[in-house]
C-alpha cells in the first residue's frame, strides 16, 4: 500500500474534487463549476430546512428552485467528470481499465460508504425512513444509494463501462450509445404503459441510463476541443435567458418530468459551461473560488447531514415555531460553516481527511494511464 497511499495530502491536489489530474490553469473553470454545484446542493438542503422551520413557504421560487435548478447539479458533475476523465486519463486497454478502476474505487467508494453509513446513523437518530440496520445498510451500499450520494455509485459504474476514446469516431460511438440509453429511459418513464416497468428497474441501470449522456458529453467536448465554440459572453447570456425562460414555463405549466428535465439539463449544461469557461478563460482564480474549491466535497457531503441534525435538535427543543428566521440564520451558518470547520478538523487529525478527499492522499496516477495535456 505504500506506493498507493500517502499519509499526508499532496500539495498539487489541494483543489481536486476527487482525484482528477492536476490543478491545471485551463481547468480553473471546471473546478469552479464543480464548487458552484456543490454549494447549490448545500443551498437546496438549506431551502428544505427553511421550509421545515417555517421561514419560507414550500412554494413559489423555492419550489421552482427545487424542481428546476437543483436537479441540474448532478448532470453538471457528470459532465465535468467526463471532461476531466478524457483530459487526464488514457484508458484503452484491460490493464489501464483495471488500474483506473482500482484508483476510482478508493476515490469514489470510500466517501460513498462512509457518508452512507453516517446518513443512515443520522436517520436512526432523527427517526427518518432509512435507518442504520444491516439490511438497510446493504441496500444503500449495493442497490439504492442514499441521496445525494448516488453520484459516486453511478460515476464508478460509468468509469467501468466507458473507455477514453482516441478518435472522433470512438467519441461519436460513445455519445450515440449514451443518447440511445437516455431516450430509452425517458420514454420508459414518460409513457404511462411503461412507467411501472421503469420504476422497477435497478438503480444501477436507471441511473447510468439517465446520466451517461452527460458524462459522454464531457468526454466529447474534451476530445474534440469544442470548448472554444461555447465561449463568449453573448452565448452565455443567451443560453442563460433560454434556460430561465424554459424552466419558468415548464414549472408554471406543471410539465415537470423526465423529458422536461432532460431538455432543461441539456440547455443548463451548455449555459454553465459557456458561462464559467468564459469568466475563467485566463485561468486566474478568484479569492472566493480559491477558498470554495478546497471544500467542494465537504459542502456536498456534510451540509445535508449537518442540517438534518440541526433540524432535529430545533424541533426537539420546540424552537422553529418561535423564531423561524433566527433558525434560518443558524441553518445558513451550519450549512456553509460546519463543513469548513469539520474538514479543517479532519485534516489536522492525522489522515482522517481521507474519508472526504481520498484523491488528495493517494500516490500520483500511474504513468501508464496518466495524461498531462498542454491545453
Amino acid at each position: 500500500m505504500t506506493d498507493f497511499l500517502n499519509i499526508s495530502p499532496r500539495t498539487d491536489a489541494v483543489q481536486e474534487m476527487h482525484g482528477h489530474g492536476i490543478d491545471h490553469p485551463h481547468d480553473t473553470w471546471v473546478r469552479n463549476l464543480e464548487a458552484t454545484a456543490a454549494l447549490l446542493i448545500a443551498l437546496g438542503s438549506l431551502l428544505t430546512f427553511a421550509a421545515g422551520v417555517g421561514a419560507i413557504p414550500d412554494a413559489g421560487v423555492a419550489r421552482w428552485a427545487q424542481d428546476c435548478l437543483f436537479p441540474l447539479q448532478f448532470p453538471v458533475f457528470f459532465f465535468c467528470t467526463g471532461y476531466l476523465y478524457q483530459r487526464y486519463r488514457t484508458v484503452r486497454t484491460r490493464r489501464a481499465w483495471a488500474l483506473n478502476l482500482r484508483r476510482e474505487a478508493v476515490v469514489l467508494l470510500v466517501p460513498f460508504a462512509v457518508f452512507t453509513l453516517l446518513g443512515l446513523a443520522t436517520g436512526s437518530l432523527t427517526g427518518t425512513a432509512r435507518t442504520l440496520t444491516l439490511p438497510e445498510a446493504a441496500r444503500a451500499l449495493l442497490l439504492e444509494p442514499v441521496a445525494p450520494l448516488g453520484y459516486f455509485y453511478t460515476c464508478f459504474l460509468l468509469y467501468a463501462i466507458t473507455p477514453t476514446p482516441i478518435s472522433r469516431r470512438n467519441a461519436y460511438g460513445i455519445v450515440l450509445a449514451a443518447v440511445i440509453c437516455k431516450v430509452a429511459i425517458v420514454a420508459l418513464w414518460t409513457l404511462p404503459s411503461t412507467a411501472p416497468a421503469a420504476a422497477a428497474l435497478p438503480y444501477a441501470i436507471s441511473s447510468v441510463a439517465e446520466n451517461w449522456i452527460w458524462f459522454a458529453g464531457g468526454i466529447a467536448i474534451a476530445l474534440l476541443r469544442a470548448l472554444p465554440l461555447m465561449r463568449s459572453r453573448e452565448k452565455a447570456w443567451a443560453l442563460g435567458a433560454l434556460w430561465i425562460a424554459a424552466s419558468i414555463i415548464t414549472f408554471t405549466a406543471g410539465w415537470i418530468g423526465e423529458a422536461s428535465h432532460a431538455i432543461l439539463d441539456a440547455i443548463g449544461i451548455m449555459w454553465v459551461v459557456s458561462l464559467f469557461s468564459t469568466l475563467f478563460r485566463s485561468g486566474m482564480q478568484s479569492r472566493f473560488y480559491g477558498f470554495a474549491t478546497r471544500y467542494t466535497m465537504a459542502f456536498w457531503l456534510m451540509a445535508p447531514l449537518c442540517l438534518r441534525l440541526l433540524f432535529f435538535l430545533l424541533v426537539s427543543l420546540g424552537v422553529p415555531p418561535v423564531a423561524p428566521w433566527a433558525c434560518l440564520g443558524l441553518g445558513a451558518l451550519v450549512c456553509f460553516g460546519a463543513p469548513v470547520a469539520l474538514m479543517a478538523g479532519l485534516s489536522r487529525l492525522g489522515s482522517l481527511g481521507f474519508i472526504v478527499y481520498p484523491g488528495r492522499y493517494l500516490a500520483p496516477v500511474p504513468a501508464s494511464i496518466a495524461k498531462n495535456p498542454k491545453l
